[in-house]
């Protein structure tokens, strides 16, 4: 943010307006970001506008340098989340997910070891097997030895 206008509370809900309009757009909301970037930013750029300012402050300059800076600044935050949420998809939900079912599974186990629950020999034997069954199955090796997939 400009420093020149850091206690502007007027330049502060501008920005902020701006980056919201951004971040809209950037969710794919365009009805509500053109709402905001057709009428509510240009009234509070005119408000703004008619604000006295320190000499040797260019209107256009300032505002077409904080355009750019929010527009990079949800760039970067949208691609900050897309790595954070390859990671946590990626490495952190398989990992919860195991340690979950082997917690269940331990659990299940002594409940059924103590004689509790009532497991018939089925949901015992499904639940020490593999927790997760694969989602996709290759057909057999057709003659131009090339895999087929299809749903499991």
């Amino acid at each position: 943010m400009n420093r020149t206008f850091t206690n502007d509370p007027l330049w502060i809900s501008l920005v902020e307006q701006f980056r919201e309009a951004c971040v809209l757009r950037r969710n794919g909301r365009l009805e509500e970001s053109e709402q905001l970037l057709q009428t509510e930013i240009p009234n509070k750029i005119a408000a703004w506008s008619k604000q006295a300012l320190p000499v040797g402050i260019d209107r256009r300059n300032a505002l077409e340098t904080m355009f750019q800076d929010e527009q990079r600044r949800v760039e970067e935050a949208f691609f900050v989340q897309k790595l954070v949420t390859t990671q946590i998809e990626e490495q952190l939900l398989p990992k919860l997910c195991f340690m979950i079912a082997e917690e269940l599974r331990d659990v299940v186990r002594s409940e059924a070891r103590a004689g509790r629950g009532g497991f018939d020999d089925g949901f015992m034997r499904r639940m020490t097997q593999s927790p997760a069954r694969p989602r996709v199955q290759f057909d057999e090796p057709a003659l131009d030895n090339e895999p087929h997939l299809q749903a499991a």
